[in-house]
């Protein structure tokens, strides 16, 4: 056995360390939100974390002061490779990608580094946060239009504010596309998709809006955009003009509509 291998089986020897496997599962946490669901200190769960980090059993992005955890796969799919099936080595292959792009991260916040497209954008809107969050959801479809269609200009798109809830687009004729599916959710200010969010090349992605209300009763809206894969150069000046014409005038042209502005 290689010292890797070692590393992944001391690991998964503590039943804490295995509980906060079972709950990094279900979704990312930050590490407040794994150190409340157990009858310990932070500083306790943190160096369980830093023992599941050094076996690569967990992946670290950081946003701003939280500290994100991902499980990772591809350490337990090395450690245990004969007894995984096929479709979880599927699974672990896409998640290698997902982990050489944070490992890039810190190097790259901004532009794009090798195949990395990360895209950071904010606009201040009129609107109070609630509204923005039902535009951004179930309203989603009233400006969210062509170019910015998949399946063509008089396709659907939809999203319901629920965990796990795809973004999906249904053309006339057939076609359908799930841009991505929510996996954080906190009405009215945080909505986290996964998904490859039509970018070409791309085989793991993420958007997270965060919105803000601002002291006049608007609505500071956040957007960060990353993606990893084959992605050429060009796709990133596409994808950041993209952007700020969906949020910064689409949208908020449908939400000076919807405040009876603007007509």
């Amino acid at each position: 056995m290689n010292t890797a291998d070692e590393r992944v089986w001391q690991a998964l020897s503590d039943p804490v360390r295995r509980k906060i496997l079972d709950m990094l599962r279900a979704r990312p946490m930050t590490t407040g939100t794994l150190a409340a669901a157990f009858d310990q200190t932070r500083f306790g769960v943190m160096k369980h974390l830093s023992v599941l980090e050094a076996a690569r059993l967990v992946l670290v992005e950081r946003r701003g002061r939280e500290r994100w955890n991902h499980l990772n796969a591809v350490a337990l799919a090395e450690a245990t490779d004969r007894w995984l099936t096929p479709f979880r080595r599927g699974w672990a292959d896409r998640l290698g990608g997902l982990e050489r792009y944070l490992e890039k991260e810190n190097e790259a916040m901004t532009g794009t580094q090798g195949c990395a497209l990360d895209i950071r954008f904010e606009k201040k809107l009129a609107a109070p946060p609630a509204r923005v969050f039902e535009a951004l959801t179930r309203g989603i479809g009233a400006w969210w239009v062509a170019p910015y269609r998949q399946a063509g200009a008089e396709s659907r798109l939809s999203l319901e504010p629920e965990i796990g809830a795809p973004l999906i687009e249904t053309g006339p004729d057939g076609h359908a596309v799930i841009w991505g599916r929510i996996e954080e959710i906190r009405v009215p200010d945080i909505l986290y998709l996964s998904g490859r969010f039509a970018v070409v090349g791309a085989v793991a992605g993420h958007v997270r809006y965060t919105l803000e209300e601002t002291g006049d009763g608007g609505t500071l809206l956040s957007v960060a955009h990353s993606a990893v894969g084959n992605i050429e150069e060009e796709t990133l000046s596409r994808f950041t003009e993209g952007w700020k014409d969906l949020l910064g005038t689409r949208l908020a042209a449908h939400l000076g509509e919807a405040k009876g502005e603007g007509r």
